[in-house]
């Protein structure tokens, strides 16, 4: 090997240490300016907005070569389509100045769109498909996004085998398009076979498809139908083929091809409790459970579950465990020959709040629950309960007065959803409302006087939560909350049993109180052992700003309202309580967890100026 060649080689590697190693790093130097040459029209101001980088920060060439395709689309999109642009590197020791040449060339508009060989749809609708007016700036991007809605249109109305061809002819600086269309054969789904199936029964599997015999071939319909049956969660693998039964192709054979799972299972899931009906509060859960899936091959299941939940007390320096709940759940997939499922449910459930009475609790529910394609789900619920309290409390007789013993809830309820978030667990788009209605006939038994007391009344409740992109910085989110709850008797005016009152205070709700220490709380003589009690009104509202910083940490800045009231006609506008703090998440697979610190604007006489929390999932 010649002195040469090796010499070669070595300025080889150090190009390729250069090119992909290296710039990563960006050698420490700092950006001083970015400038543009050729932009005729945009300008500097405006091509600076939508670059990564930035004037003052850390170079980095790979974030430049990123810059330079998110010019060259920009350009393409607003019409230039021979646009050139070429990057010059200036640097001053640690400095570095940026220039992009730029040659926008002609820029050009959208003539006609004008169509050829369609039957089955009218020109007029085709040109509709097209999100772009004649004389507008050409854009490639729309014209795609016009000719794949036309392609799905095509494929949802049997016509899979359709042909589209593109003529582009330019005159000046307009450009015209004819699409070409050939619709070929009209195919039908003369049959469906399934294969793979085992245990489960056909007809489990034909109730799931959206699309039958003899009906023309829908692609949406096949892709619903593949979404439905796994849904069930008796399969692995949901496979849809499509096999054309004669040479003309119109006539087509669906097969179904399937892998069942296991039927018996025996399972540990983790995951979140966040603001339930009877523990307030971020919790995180370990669920072990047992069951059948598929009971007699009909898609039916009963299984077991065990789940304790745990939180941390800041307040005592120490983990605690609010919540343990026994299950016996079965499942009817359908009800009335629709997808709607109904659960029935044995729950014995051990309740011990930090701040307020410890009770077990034990439920029978039948509940029917049917989701629409708007987002919307609707649920109902008949529910019988039994509250049996695990010790007498004394701190004030008159109001403990029907809690000392045992309640007994009968209750029918309503629950109507609309969930539009893009995330469960880290929402940053979209909204969720939730409206809740339940009629309840209680009675209760106080076991030291032996007193019986019937009650009626409807518990409700109202929530909407919203999520946007905070309209200054693009990526941060801004999250907002309001929260309404009420029972209003009917016939009296008695309290109600301490498991359908409202709580609030804590991670989830109003931070810098403890939880549900806000609203109705009794402290002994020396102003220690906080026990809440609970009300009949509850109001909350919050907004909260959630800052990326850096890979998984967020920051969080927030604003919490809101009070408990022991009588609706208790309200005032007056006791709303505000809190306001700051903290970080962490973004982790099953949820963020969370560190946030809260500052009370008005604390009374026993209270800390605020409180620290850590908790599972963002508190809304």
């Amino acid at each position: 090997m010649s002195a040469g060649d090796s010499t070669f080689k070595k300025s080889i590697l150090g190009f390729i240490l250069l090119i992909f190693i290296f710039p990563s790093l960006g050698f420490g130097l700092k950006v001083e300016k970015v400038f543009f040459e050729g932009n005729k029209s945009f300008s500097a101001s405006e091509l600076k907005k939508i670059l990564k980088t930035q004037e003052k920060k850390e170079f980095d060439s790979k974030i430049l070569r990123i810059d330079k395709t998110i010019l060259n689309n920009f350009y393409l999109s607003n019409g230039f389509l021979d646009i050139w642009i070429e990057i010059n590197l200036n640097r001053r020791g640690e400095k570095i100045s940026i220039e992009f040449q730029i040659a926008e060339g002609t820029r050009y508009l959208l003539g006609t769109i004008e169509f050829t060989g369609a039957t089955l749809i009218s020109p007029e609708r085709l040109r509709s498909f097209f999100e772009i007016k004649d004389t507008s700036f050409f854009q490639l991007k729309k014209i795609d996004e016009g000719l794949n809605k036309i392609e799905e249109y095509y494929y949802n109305n049997g016509k899979p085998y359709i042909e589209l061809t593109i003529d582009q002819r330019k005159e000046g600086s307009f450009i015209f398009i004819k699409v070409n269309i050939k619709e070929n054969e009209t195919v039908y789904v003369h049959d469906i076979d399934y294969i793979g199936l085992q245990k489960v029964k056909r007809f489990v599997v034909g109730r799931e498809l959206e699309i039958s015999k003899n009906e023309i071939y829908s692609r949406h319909k096949i892709e619903k139908s593949q979404r439905n049956i796994y849904s069930t969660g008796l399969f692995d693998f949901v496979g849809m083929e499509l096999k054309n039964l004669d040479t003309t192709r119109s006539k087509a054979l669906l097969m179904v091809k399937l892998v069942e799972k296991e039927i018996r299972w025996i399972g540990t899931r983790f995951g979140i409790g966040y603001e339930q009906d009877i523990v307030y509060g971020g919790t995180f859960d370990i669920t072990l459970e047992f069951g059948h899936r598929n009971l007699f091959g009909t898609a039916r299941s009963l299984f077991l579950s065990v789940t304790p939940s745990f939180s941390y007390d800041f307040g005592g320096g120490k983990f605690h465990n609010p919540k343990n709940q026994y299950s016996l759940t079965y499942i009817e997939p359908w009800i009335g020959y629709t997808r709607t499922p109904g659960i029935f449910r044995i729950s014995f459930i051990q309740v011990r709040p930090l701040y307020s009475t410890d009770y077990d609790y034990l439920t029978t529910s039948f509940l029917i629950q049917h989701e629409f394609e708007n987002f919307w789900k609707i649920s109902s619920t008949l529910a019988y309960n039994q509250v049996k309290f695990a010790q007498q409390d004394t701190l004030d007789k008159d109001f403990y007065a029907l809690t000392r013993g045992q309640d007994y809830i009968y209750s029918v309820s309503g629950q109507l959803t609309r969930d539009k978030r893009n995330n469960y667990l880290n929402p940053q788009r979209g909204s969720l409302t939730d409206i809740g209605l339940r009629l309840a006939y209680s009675k209760s038994r106080d076991n030291e006087t032996g007193e019986t007391v019937n009650h009626r009344f409807i518990r409700s409740v109202f929530e909407w939560n919203r999520y946007q992109a905070y309209p200054v910085y693009r990526k941060w989110v801004m999250a907002t909350r309001i929260k309404i709850g009420n029972i209003f008797d009917l016939g009296n005016n008695l309290p109600v049993p301490i498991s359908e009152r409202f709580f609030l205070g804590g991670a989830s709700t109003v931070r810098g109180y403890r939880e549900q220490l806000l609203g109705p709380v009794f402290y002994d003589e020396n102003g220690e052992n906080p026990k809440a009690i609970g009300g009949k009104l509850m109001v909350l509202a919050n907004i909260e700003l959630r800052i990326p910083i850096f890979w998984i940490i967020w920051g969080e800045v927030f604003l919490d309202a809101g009070n408990v009231w022991l009588e609706t006609n208790n309200f005032s506008f007056k006791e709303i309580k505000t809190t306001m703090g700051l903290g970080f998440a962490l973004l982790t697979p099953f949820g963020p967890i969370r560190f946030d610190y809260g500052i009370k604007h008005s604390p009374v006489q026993y209270e800390s100026n605020g409180q620290f929390h850590i908790s599972i999932a963002f508190a809304f």
